[in-house]
């Protein structure tokens, strides 16, 4: 099945573990009460920003760690990407696993897109 144009596309995002321990090793972190952001800026910016998702098992189980991700690319689909020229790693804490709905994230997700552009 093809995916919308406002999904998320492979140039949108951090595929290889190399690419996510880049960021991870070199990068800012920005902390929120339910996301941890590690941001770096491209080394050749291209036309997009690049987004890696991390939840970790101590979040819960296979079911709440695939519906963090899934509300986490909701929210940014509907209010931007990452900004261009940026490669960020979001890991979610312990408490994401209780939030109920994309906005429950805003607080976080708002200010850490803020502080990128």
């Amino acid at each position: 099945m093809p995916r919308s144009p406002s999904g998320i596309s492979k140039q949108m995002r951090l595929r290889r573990r190399g690419e996510f321990l880049a960021v991870q090793g070199g990068g800012t972190k920005l902390h929120g009460r339910h996301i941890l952001a590690i941001a770096q800026r491209q080394a050749e910016p291209g036309p997009r920003g690049r987004l890696g998702l991390t939840v970790t098992k101590k979040v819960g189980n296979a079911v709440v760690r695939n519906r963090i991700k899934r509300l986490l690319r909701e929210w940014l689909r509907l209010h931007g990407w990452v900004p261009t020229g940026w490669d960020v790693v979001l890991v979610a804490k312990d408490s994401a696993a209780r939030q109920l709905h994309p906005d429950d994230f805003a607080t976080d997700l708002t200010r850490i897109l803020r502080q990128l552009t």
